[in-house]
């Protein structure tokens, strides 16, 4: 008897899951049904999460019936409880689950878990077939013939200074729970492997990094990457030919480099922990891990020296006026752009025969870290050097839609019939678009010992696309970003995002999560992100690092990606594009430094030799 129950209750998810299916994929149906419907598959779906650790199709099951039912069910109240439901019926048996699951079978040797961030698992959630979730960078390093970084030293340095200290870079997801990590022995094979030197200056190199950067990692195999190559300088384009000439001047010796070209799944940590990573990887490890003590401390003091009544007037404005009223400001504003805003990208993106996926990237120098900041305090006292390149993209933006406005129009003349689904006769350039500002919670400082993690918010600010007059100048654009930025920097803005995709990642399906991040994301046009690089050079095995670039992943919808990163007292820039949007990511750096040239002659300054 007992034999029979057991095999019935095991056949009985495989029997009805198809039915639901098919109920649910009907055009009607009455909203009690299928809530019913949608809370049965639930538990279903729960039921193999307590029994089977290959239960992956039954779950996406239960998401395609919320996801189908979301559409048909009238009322806000109705949806809002089918989300609430299902969240927490999953996430209520994975918790009771979980003593079940802990033995399940695995691929390898496990070590030991830990537990994935809720950031981490909102990016596995949120990441698309065509648009995964993963960050790709490159460093750079001049050396003398014949001594190149060679795989042997590199798994030296990186297994012995990361890998040993940070031991999320010798995890993977579990592929049964993606909750947890596995850690497991370092195996240099599974990361690390040799690639042919760019022959094409410039042109190879964006190719891999397109390649990267739209190409899925199997996250239950392992979470980052590593292609080593080696060349004469400058001849991949990773150096520049400008940079590579003048260090040949300085050292005559270095005249080859060494490219090593990372991918990193964004489960594994924010751009700040991964600049943390590359910075114990140098030889100058101590000494930065020194100053990040020493900013620390200064923080430490400036809060010792306050007197109680400071203490007092700063934690009412810390506790009321920030967070109470911050958080009413932030919330409403967020509505108001959620509902009111366009993006002018999305008609281009729809009408476009290239297909969905494709990349353009770049990257470049753009000026020293004084001269921005010389150029901001003249032009606009307040403003700070990610709001002097805030203004440089809103001006490459507008300049990129006057671009497909005036193709478009001359389609439209030469009645160019096999290019009709390229038309976009209705463009128009708005006077303000959205972009997401991302903002680290710990203030772009990750402690000496702390974990690796996902401790990155963001907020949405509305900023000039089109100056209202035709004779604006470019510090008046620079003027308006500062000041809409700084308002959103007023806002504990970013901690509602994180706690906003903290609750999607534990509670709501998959398809809910990507829509919620589609809708949070307020129609930008844009990312930018500033990351905080070394003070100093530093020097992998006694190599000179000479240039660092990241590129950021787009978050679904966005169609532009933009980096702005010091490094040595120097800043640079890098653009990862939706190709239907930006076809030429070279032309669009182009306008934004065109706009950097016109905000320093305003400025009164003279270019740099």
């Amino acid at each position: 008897m007992a034999l029979s129950l057991n095999a019935t209750s095991s056949l009985l998810p495989y029997l009805l899951a198809p039915t639901l299916l098919k109920h649910a994929d009907t055009p009607s149906g009455d909203n009690v049904t299928l809530l019913s419907l949608t809370t049965a598959l639930l538990f279903l779906c729960a039921f193999f999460l307590l029994n089977s650790p290959k239960c992956g199709h039954y779950v996406k099951s239960a998401e395609h019936i919320v996801t189908s039912c979301l559409g048909k069910l009238e009322t806000l109240s109705e949806k809002l409880l089918l989300i609430c439901a299902s969240g927490i019926v999953v996430r209520w048996f994975r918790q009771r689950g979980d003593l079940k699951r802990s033995s399940a079978p695995s691929k390898s040797k496990v070590e030991f878990r830990r537990q994935t961030t809720s950031i981490g698992r909102f990016s596995l959630k949120s990441e698309t077939a065509t648009n995964p979730l993963l960050v790709t960078f490159f460093a750079a390093l001049a050396n003398e013939p014949g001594k190149n970084l060679d795989v042997d030293e590199f798994q030296t340095m990186w297994g012995e200074r990361v890998m040993r200290k940070h031991e999320r870079f010798r995890s993977r997801v579990c592929e049964w729970d993606n909750r947890f990590f596995e850690i497991c022995p370092i195996d240099f094979d599974d990361y690390v492997m040799l690639s042919p030197h760019s022959s094409t200056y410039r042109v190879d190199l964006q190719k891999r990094i397109e390649g990267m950067l739209t190409t899925k990692l199997d996250v239950t195999e392992k979470l980052w990457e590593v292609r080593l190559s080696k060349g004469e300088l400058g001849s991949s384009g990773a150096i520049s030919k400008e940079k590579a000439k003048k260090l040949r001047e300085i050292k005559p010796t270095y005249t080859e480099e060494t490219l090593c070209l990372f991918r990193v799944h964004h489960v594994l940590a924010d751009g700040v922990s991964m600049s943390v990573a590359l910075g114990d990887a140098s030889d100058e490890a101590n000494e930065l891990n020194d100053k990040i003590l020493q900013k620390i401390n200064e923080r430490s003091e400036k809060i010792k020296h306050q007197s109680f009544l400071q203490i007092i007037i700063a934690a009412f404005q810390t506790y009321i006026l920030f967070f109470m009223l911050g958080s009413i400001k932030a919330l409403a504003h967020q509505f108001w752009r959620m509902w009111t805003s366009s993006n002018p990208f999305d008609e281009i993106l729809s009408n476009s025969s290239i297909p969905a996926g494709r990349r353009s990237t770049t990257w470049g120098d753009a000026a020293s870290v004084d001269e921005v900041k010389q150029i901001a305090k003249l032009l606009a006292p307040q403003a700070t050097v990610n709001d002097v390149f805030v203004s440089c993209v809103t001006a490459a933006i507008e300049r990129q839609l006057i671009e497909h406005k005036q193709l478009a129009a001359t389609k439209l003349k030469r009645n160019d019939e096999s290019k009709l689904n390229d038309r976009n006769n209705n463009i128009t350039i708005p006077s303000h678009i959205n972009v997401v500002i991302p903002v680290h919670l710990n203030g772009g400082i990750l402690p000496p010992g702390q974990s690796l993690g996902n401790k990155i918010g963001g907020f949405v600010s509305q900023v000039p696309a089109k100056m209202p007059f035709s004779n604006a100048t470019s510090a008046a654009r620079l003027r308006q970003v500062s000041a809409s930025l700084r308002s959103g920097k007023s806002t504990p803005a970013p901690l509602i995002s994180w706690m906003m995709a903290k609750f999607c990642s534990d509670y709501l399906p998959e398809t809910v999560a990507q829509t919620a991040i589609l809708k949070g994301n307020a129609k930008a046009v844009a990312v930018i992100s500033n990351v905080r690089g070394f003070p100093f050079q530093v020097h992998w095995m006694g190599r000179p690092v000479e240039f660092l670039c990241a590129f950021l992943p787009l978050p679904p919808g966005i169609p532009i990606g933009v980096v702005v990163q010091s490094y040595a007292g120097e800043l640079s820039f890098s653009i990862d594009a939706d190709m239907r949007a930006v076809p030429d990511a070279d032309s669009f750096a182009g306008w934004m430094m065109e706009e950097y040239d016109r905000l320093r002659t305003e400025a009164g300054l003279e270019k740099a030799q």
